[in-house]
């Protein structure tokens, strides 16, 4: 029987289609050129969140087994450059991080790229980390990010027995460790505060001191709740993947989804009050929070507004740490902050409490911000 395609649409999920009825999904995808459909059911007795959840969750299986499937002829020959064309393909990462990994790949690993991957050894490795050892941990790290789905794959698709990468080889981060400490941080955290209240906040025209130079400012809710988000420490996508579902306005909380995250599990955070009051603001409360999915071209009239070169979207994550923590807020609750699963942390608390933690982060703000 032939599906309606008419009664399907597209989620935020890639291939992934949803049924008027809001419990029918159809997978819709193309892997090595060929086309693939298969309807998926979902429990009806499930939140809507939770049965995109675990549709998505499926989705991801059924392409692993058409992989493994087509995989069968794969080419003994095949280098390391053919299996990256081959992951990015299966992937199918986001256009702005296959474009990051791409760069990564042609500046960092291209030597790999010749080599067949049946003679890859556990030696190359030890070499490319010799390479990359000036380089910042998460720098480094993204090397295998690229690297372990390759070999993964050609385990898969048994050219190789195991992968040569070990886990020695895999760079360890100390996330709270690593945040660069930021010189008077409180009085930066006061000025792009401001510079953010300012430019989507007010419809005023900015001179900038000691040039010619002005800024025209715009009201706009939409802009000031995602740039305050980053300010209150989440990650850009974090942030431009909430849906108003996980948003909850009576508990004065918000989730991140798991899919969304980097520690793979649903995160609860303290809703900030101004984020709280410019969301409410927003016309359509339906579907995704934010449709505004390109940030950068923001920062360069925040610079000129707080003359802070260095700013972007994920360094204000450095720059909450370094102005909250000279407050006295607890590494504990920094950690949670950030979203970090800090293993001495669980030690202690079987579970982060981020949303208190985000509680006592908000209110060090609040305190700093009116001082």
């Amino acid at each position: 029987m032939a599906i309606d395609m008419s009664k399907y649409k597209p989620t935020k999920h890639y291939g992934l289609k949803i049924n008027d009825d809001s419990i029918s999904f159809l997978f819709d995808i193309r892997l090595n050129g060929k086309r693939y459909r298969k309807r998926y059911e979902a429990k009806a007795n499930h939140t809507k969140a939770d049965r995109l959840k675990t549709a998505y969750l499926a989705l991801e299986k059924f392409k692993d087994e058409k992989v493994k499937a087509e995989s069968i002829s794969a080419d003994m020959e095949a280098t390391v450059g053919d299996y990256f064309t081959k992951i990015r393909s299966i992937k199918n990462w986001k256009k702005e991080l296959d474009k990051r990994y791409e760069y990564y790949y042609n500046k960092h690993l291209i030597k790999l790229d010749a080599l067949k991957i049946k003679d890859v050894k556990a030696a190359h490795f030890t070499s490319l980390n010799v390479t990359l050892k000036n380089l910042a941990p998460r720098t480094r790290k993204t090397a295998y990010e690229i690297l372990q789905p390759i070999f993964n794959l050609a385990v898969e698709d048994e050219i190789i027995d195991k992968s040569p990468i070990k886990k020695s080889h895999i760079p360890v981060r100390k996330q709270i460790e690593e945040k660069k400490v930021i010189a008077n941080a409180e009085v930066k955290y006061k000025l792009i505060y401001k510079a953010i209240n300012q430019l989507f906040g007010s419809d005023d025209i900015i001179e900038i001191e000691g040039t010619d130079k002005t800024i025209k400012c715009h009201s706009n809710p939409h802009h000031k709740a995602l740039f305050l988000f980053g300010f209150h420490g989440r990650r850009r996508n974090e942030v431009t993947s909430l849906r108003w579902e996980d948003i909850s306005f009576e508990n004065n909380t918000y989730v991140i989804r798991a899919e969304n995250s980097k520690v793979n599990t649903d995160m609860v955070f303290n809703l900030p009050a101004d984020v709280n009051d410019a969301l409410l603001q927003f016309k359509d409360v339906t579907g995704n929070v934010f449709n505004v999915k390109v940030v950068y071209k923001h920062y360069p009239k925040i610079r000129l507004i707080t003359g802070l070169d260095d700013f972007t979207f994920h360094w204000m994550r450095n720059l909450s740490v370094s102005a909250l923590s000279s407050m006295g807020v607890d590494l504990t609750h920094l950690t949670a902050m950030l979203g970090h699963t800090d293993s001495s942390t669980l030690k202690k608390y079987l579970s982060l409490q981020r949303e208190v933690s985000t509680a006592v982060t908000n209110a060090a703000s609040t305190k700093l911000l009116d001082g």
